[in-house]
């Protein structure tokens, strides 16, 4: 039975550091970048989830302030036409007076003949 190599870090001739890893260490690096990997991608599926529900939220504000833009065109429609109500309501008072005092003319020839 042989021994596992253990970490090595040596000096090579051109000056740069060499690190060799033995099996235990390659396995706890292998499993720390696919936890880190995991962990990201985890972080992006819950940043993309949210902003979807936010896009959807929004898209909902707007179909409701186009409804409300709607129905306030509507009633402002509705309202300019106010004055014009007013002043036939008007118009119609009159003419019922006068409706009335030839309604009672009319009564009283009748009851002189």
């Amino acid at each position: 039975m042989t021994v596992p190599e253990a970490m090595d870090l040596t000096n090579s001739s051109d000056g740069h550091l060499h690190l060799r890893l033995g099996p235990v260490e390659k396995l706890v690096a292998g499993g720390l970048t696919a936890l880190l990997v995991f962990l990201l991608g985890w972080v992006f599926h819950n940043f993309d989830n949210r902003l979807q529900t936010q896009a959807d939220t929004m898209n909902k504000v707007v179909t409701a302030q186009a409804v409300t833009n709607a129905q306030l065109q509507t009633l402002s429609t509705q309202l300019a036409d106010v004055p014009g109500l007013t002043r036939q309501m008007a118009e119609l008072k009159v003419q019922t007076e006068r409706n009335t005092q030839d309604i009672h003319e009319i009564q009283s020839v009748k009851r002189l003949r």
